[in-house]
């Protein structure tokens, strides 16, 4: 993604970014493939009137935690010497080389839990409509906000979240700190940050599947085709591909599926984006206090 804007006759470019998968013994090619690839990005900015800062380029190596970790050298681009970062941001997400997210879900709960402290000096001066729309407009934005990559993350990770919307719930009803949380969302009628992050995926494969989504996401999806003719080839499924790793079980082309093949055909064969968001919160709300 390339932001432009004019300064001093000069424009610059935010948020060039280079990806790149390699195996440990292709580590050396792996740098010199990179360090090409931002020289040749250097010389195309220079000819459109760009500038890319090389004191400001960040790399990140991320790699399994349960793996020996080969030691990534910097990088050179022209005179500037890079060096491998734990973390880096983009777009407001901040990932880490092992991709635990620990550090994106911990700035998500300072983030609301700040306005959360805000809302709260005033929340006397409110009456209860208009604190929730406050809440859902400065605090739930923070734990929905990319929220579809804490798809199968442990419920370690979900629980720190789900204090933070247990906490607005408290906010707006006045409900005490000990008391049951349960009834307060239900009254509420909202779902949890787990099943908020299973509408968001589940959203996402709808509209990839309707012509709604980028490119780059419905190839990611396959429909399910049987060798001949089956009942289920009349189900609207898609194909699961097989992970064996707890990173590949985590990615949307393995979570989309898996959750679209799960649930009931009149979802599936909702009419607009609006009529599916209603009945997959319906679903979704049913599904979880009814346990």
């Amino acid at each position: 993604v390339i932001r432009s804007h004019n300064m001093s006759g000069m424009c610059y470019a935010d948020d060039t970014q280079i990806y790149l998968s390699f195996k440990p013994c292709n580590l050396q090619q792996a740098i010199h493939q990179v360090q090409y690839c931002i020289q040749d990005i250097k010389k195309w900015c220079t000819s459109n009137n760009l500038k890319l800062n090389d004191s400001k380029t960040e790399v990140l190596h991320i790699s399994s935690r349960f793996r020996r970790r080969i030691q990534l050298s910097s990088i050179i681009v022209d005179n500037s010497n890079i060096v491998p970062s734990d973390k880096a941001k983009n777009l407001g997400v901040v990932f880490d080389k092992h991709m635990v997210m620990d550090r994106f879900v911990s700035l998500k709960c300072k983030s609301a839990s700040f306005m959360l402290h805000r809302l709260g000096k005033i929340r006397q001066f409110l009456d209860r409509n208009t604190a929730q729309k406050l809440v859902q407009a400065l605090v739930l934005c923070h734990l929905d906000y990319c929220n579809s990559l804490l798809y199968n993350m442990p419920e370690s990770q979900l629980g720190k979240l789900q204090l933070i919307h247990n906490s607005a719930a408290r906010l707006i009803t006045g409900t005490k700190k000990y008391s049951q949380i349960t009834p307060v969302l239900q009254q509420l009628h909202w779902l949890p940050v787990q099943s908020r992050v299973l509408f968001k995926i589940l959203l996402f494969t709808y509209q990839c599947l309707h012509n709604m989504a980028p490119s780059y996401l419905q190839e990611l999806l396959v429909k399910y085709k049987p060798a001949r003719n089956l009942r289920s080839s009349q189900r609207n499924l898609l194909e699961c591909p097989v992970f064996c790793t707890r990173y590949g079980q985590r990615s949307f082309s393995y979570g989309g599926p898996t959750l679209w093949n799960n649930i009931p055909p009149n979802l599936k064969d909702a009419n607009s984006v609006n009529h599916f968001k209603m009945l997959l919160k319906t679903f979704l709300f049913q599904e979880y206090y009814s346990t």
